[in-house]
């Protein structure tokens, strides 16, 4: 019987898998928006329920510090709940798949669920019955990969709906390089959760932003915005203490490769919770 041909990596499915890296990239300058961007995009690609894209610190030393969780997909908060008390409750390091992932030396990691529990272990164990069937989901793909330059991982997770078909290797081969390309990028083209976030700065501020990258000065800005010099001055006084310089040289440096960050990089139906010590980003819908 020949293979079903929507398992087979074509020439279309790669050019969407680079598609959304292109997509990715334009909003890099703003690493909320374009991790946003990324979760929605391979949720459609992958035809995930959920994706749930995050950050953390030290994940292969037994102190796992998690810095930023966003997820997108659930439409049902009692089924999200049930996940966030989970990764509340239990530390990463716990988890079933911990000692597994933690040991392999490879910068990037990732893997389906098969790869890491038979099918009879699965539908068994508590994992599933206690967290993930009550959370709406089943089978998933999880990767982790180590950012360029500190102690920073950043993963991947997508999980289908309860019950439906596993995830195929055509679409873990489109979650591995999609990770690859983007998660070499991240420090230098896509900003880092460790950088300042753009998203904490006002409307006003990201305008001018947008037009001090643009080189105008601060006389011609002012002008643009229909505002005072001296108002527009605190702005830019602001605008340097948000990125930690001094001058337009240090700002400009930020941005090197990477395209401005507009006003609104942020796609629809994404909110902002905070249910704990870092934050976690709730987003429903396709995206």
């Amino acid at each position: 019987m020949p293979a079903d041909r929507s398992h087979r990596v074509n020439a279309s499915f790669a050019r969407a898998c680079s598609a959304l890296v292109d997509e990715v990239r334009r909003s890099g300058a703003d690493s909320l928006a374009w991790e946003t961007r990324l979760a929605h995009g391979l949720r459609r690609l992958v035809r995930a329920k959920v994706v749930i894209v995050g950050n953390m610190r030290h994940f292969a030393s037994g102190h796992t510090e998690s810095l930023r969780s966003l997820r997108v997909g659930w439409d049902d908060p009692a089924q999200e709940r049930v996940w966030l008390e989970y990764v509340d409750r239990v530390p990463v390091e716990r988890t079933p798949e911990y000692p597994l992932l933690s040991k392999i030396p490879d910068r990037l990691i990732t893997r389906r669920r098969s790869h890491l529990w038979t099918d009879a272990d699965w539908r068994r164990s508590r994992t599933f019955n206690d967290i993930h069937k009550p959370a709406g989901i089943d089978d998933y793909i999880i990767s982790i990969r180590q950012q360029p330059g500190v102690s920073v991982q950043h993963s991947i997770w997508a999980h289908r709906a309860l019950d439906d078909a596993p995830f195929t290797r055509r679409e873990w081969w489109a979650m591995h390089v999609i990770h690859e390309a983007v998660g070499s990028r991240i420090g230098s083209e896509l900003a880092s959760c460790l950088e300042p976030q753009l998203g904490s700065l006002t409307t006003r501020r990201r305008e001018v932003l947008n037009l001090l990258l643009d080189g105008d000065s601060e006389k011609q800005a002012a002008a643009t915005l229909g505002i005072r010099p001296s108002t527009l001055h605190e702005h830019v006084l602001a605008i340097y203490r948000h990125f930690g310089v001094s001058s337009r040289a240090e700002l400009m440096a930020w941005f090197i490769g990477r395209p401005h960050p507009g006003i609104d990089n942020n796609p629809p139906n994404s909110g902002v919770e905070n249910p704990g010590p870092w934050r976690t980003i709730s987003s429903t819908g396709g995206g």
